[in-house]
Formats: C-alpha cells, structure tokens, sequence
C-alpha cells in the first residue's frame, strides 16, 4: 500500500514502512504532492481585466475507502477527513508576452485534519495548518477566437515550495516536504449565449523528499467542465478531474525498488472524480462556484467524497 495521500494539500506518511492488514504486511512508498483536483472549473480560462484578484477555495474531503495498486478496496478502517483553505492572490499586467498579458501568482494554503482507525492505531496529525506555498507566472490571452467561438486561455509555470508545516514525529503534515514543478494549460470556448467548456491540463514533475531518497513520480491532472445558463448570472456545470501517474515512484534513483523490496509492481496513482455544480457571476464581477466530487477509478490511494468552494473576487476597478 501506498503512503497514503488523503486530500488535496497535506502529505500522509503512516506510523511505520510496514503496515499490518489483515495477516498481510503493505509497503509504504511516497504519495504525490498535492494537486488542483476540482478547485476550478467554469470560465477557468478567463482572467478579466488586468489588475489584482482574489480567489479563496474550500475543499472538504471524506474518506470513502483505501484502494490498492490493483485498484482493490483496502481491508482497513482508516479514516482522514481535511477541511482545506486556498488563499490565491493573482496580478494580471499591462505588459505583453508572445501576444498575451503577463501575470503572476501566490496560493497560500491551509489544511485542518482528523484521523480515526476503529480497532487500530490511528496516525497522529500535525496540529500546525501552514501548507506549502506555490508560485506562479502565467500568460493569458483574453478575447480571441476558436473556431469562430469566443475562447480565451492560458499558460502557467507554478513552483510548490517546502515552507510549510512538516515534522517527522507525525504521520499527518501539511508540507509534502519537496519542490514541485508545474505546468498547465487553461480554457474556455463560450459555444454560444448559453453553453460554455472549459478545461486546465496540467503536467507535474517531483523532486525528492527532502532528507530521504524517495521521489514520488510524475503526473497529470485535469479538470473539465461544461456549464449550461439557466439565468443571466447562474450556471449549472457538469464537472470532471483526472489525475495519473506516469512512471513508478524512485527510490535511490531506482524505479524497481519497490517491487524489488515489497513486491509493489505498480506505484502510480490514479484517480477519477465527477460531479454537478453551480456557478454564480456577481453584477459588478467576480464568481462563486459550488461543486460536489464523487471519487471512482482509484489506484494507490484514498477516494470519497469532496465539496468544494471557490469565490473569485476582483480587487482593481
């Protein structure tokens, strides 16, 4: 079994490199880093004037169940639940690059969890809520056109910095305790007065965990939506997220190590989540967004249930 990552921005290595279920003894190895797992769907392409925004995000997750490398429910009571908070400042420029606005980036997060294990020893938790912070620097194109349609995107490089809460006496931290570096791609094409898709593509590569030899492997992650106007000013969407890995966890440098040394033959994540959600757009700008996840397709890692929030507020006239 996998080191348990539970949600979107805490890190979850258990109490020992062993643990027991059941008679059976699971390897542990490195989860991934967390990642944007439904926090934006609809017009997540479109950025508005230039100026200053604001985005808050609120992402609850509930743990459904543990789910093995061959995508098998684990025999285990473990619960994680999280209430996570996002604070994104984003500054959108005058200045031009390759025929787009230049923008820049800072998302703050903090993550509150619980742990219960019925009949079992329950991993112990940070009580410090200080994630890692991640920087970004984007280009936007506003107002072009796609087929004839209105479409506006964007391209993105973040860096995720190990500045948050982390001590090896919990098994539970709020930093994953390594860089991460991301790159994505966002859109909307409004389709007509009604009907809009929007999307971000989104590649991540990891270094190592700081002060081990274990690197988590590189992923992808995805968001989808396509959101209907059932007034003026409210939406309802139908959303998607997508997250896969693409090679094994290392160990050393080593991506056999694994399955060498625990018999794990396949380290990579894999999740698929789904849902509905509305979109309200404020008379004088910004947006609220409310959506709720059902997890299914899941591999080396946890799934449930997972509500999220997000209020874009802009702050220039």
């Amino acid at each position: 079994m996998k080191t348990i990552q539970i949600s979107a921005y805490y890190r979850i290595s258990l109490l020992a490199a062993l643990l027991a279920v059941g008679g059976r003894a699971f390897a542990q190895d490195p989860a991934l880093p967390p990642t944007n797992l439904g926090l934006a769907n609809v017009f997540d392409g479109i950025a508005g004037k230039p100026g200053f925004v604001y985005q808050g995000y609120v992402q609850v997750f509930q743990t459904r169940g543990i789910y093995d490398q061959h995508g098998k429910k684990a025999p285990v009571a473990l619960k994680v639940n999280s209430l996570v908070t996002l604070h994104q400042l984003i500054y959108l420029s005058n200045v031009k690059a390759l025929g787009g606005n230049l923008g820049f980036t800072a998302i703050f997060p903090l993550a509150q969890v619980s742990a219960s294990n019925a009949g079992a020893a329950t991993p112990s938790t940070n009580p410090a809520v200080w994630g890692d912070p991640i920087l970004g620097t984007a280009i936007q194109w506003s107002d072009r056109k796609l087929f004839g349609k209105a479409f506006s995107h964007r391209t993105e490089m973040d860096i995720s910095l190990p500045l948050g809460a982390y001590n090896t006496r919990y098994a539970i931290n709020p930093s994953a305790h390594l860089y991460s570096f991301g790159v994505y791609h966002a859109f909307t094409l409004l389709l007509n007065s009604k009907f809009s898709i929007s999307s971000r593509n989104q590649l991540n590569y990891n270094a190592r965990i700081m002060d081990t030899r274990e690197q988590p492997g590189a992923f992808y992650n995805g968001n989808y939506s396509v959101d209907y106007s059932i007034l003026p000013a409210l939406k309802v969407a139908a959303a998607v997220y997508f997250l896969g890995q693409f090679n094994q966890d290392r160990y050393d440098g080593q991506a056999s190590y694994y399955a060498t040394q625990y018999g794990i033959s396949n380290t990579r994540e894999r999740v698929l989540g789904y849902g509905l959600g509305l979109a309200y757009f404020f008379p004088r700008g910004g947006l609220m967004e409310v959506k709720s996840f059902f997890e299914t397709a899941v591999q080396n890692r946890s799934a449930g249930f997972r509500p999220t929030l997000r209020v874009a507020i802009p702050l220039s006239k």
